[in-house]
């Protein structure tokens, strides 16, 4: 089993390109942040600790946690976001190591989609990372037509993410995202050529 992570920032459309990746190599598509709602299901451990550090008021009326106040709790406070992510993060990285373990021998291609690919660890378990590039002012815009997010919010969000450089710097290979669905999946597949000539 090939395992290439896909990471990017807000608005760089890692998400739809690694759906992408997915239907093109046949590949299990892993989702970083649909997992982490799974593990934050009502009779998890998580859910339990989530309940335990911020309190019985993050809960909705369905008996779930509320992730819209969660977010809110965690925008502004570092310290409750890096609570958040000390319970979240290590049950995902298990999830996928365990996963990764019990069919690393087989055939194939198996995408992982992370925003946060090296704060988590889940670069780790990656034979390559790729980068999902979009250019700051295509990303804000992406983000104001798609989010209704003011463009000052974009930026607030943008900055909070890991540097251009950092990205760069990191990972394997960037996949430039600056044009429309049709031309990111010309370039997404002519990648995994490569990896399939190996």
């Amino acid at each position: 089993m090939f395992v290439v992570g896909l990471t990017g920032g807000v608005g760089s459309g890692k998400t739809e390109a690694a759906r992408m990746l997915s239907e093109i190599t046949g590949a299990k598509l892993f989702l970083a942040d649909e997992l982490g709602h799974q593990m934050m299901k009502q009779g998890t451990e998580c859910f339990q600790r989530i309940v335990e550090t911020f309190g019985e008021e993050i809960v909705a009326e369905s008996g779930e946690i509320d992730r819209g106040k969660l977010a809110e709790y965690v925008f502004a406070n570092t310290v409750m976001l890096e609570k958040l992510n000390g319970i979240i993060h290590p049950a995902v990285l298990g999830f996928l190591g365990k996963y990764c373990e019990e069919h690393r021998t087989e055939h194939g291609i198996m995408v992982i989609e992370s925003a946060i690919m090296f704060e988590s660890g889940c670069d780790k378990l990656c034979d390559v990372v790729w980068y999902i590039r979009v250019p700051e002012e295509l990303r804000v815009k992406r983000l104001q037509a798609g989010r209704g997010y003011s463009e000052e919010k974009c930026r607030a969000v943008i900055k909070k993410q890991m540097s251009e450089e950092e990205y760069r710097f990191r990972c394997d290979k960037v996949i430039l995202n600056d044009g429309d669905f049709s031309l990111l999946r010309k370039r997404l597949a002519a990648e995994v050529e490569k990896i399939v000539e190996k």
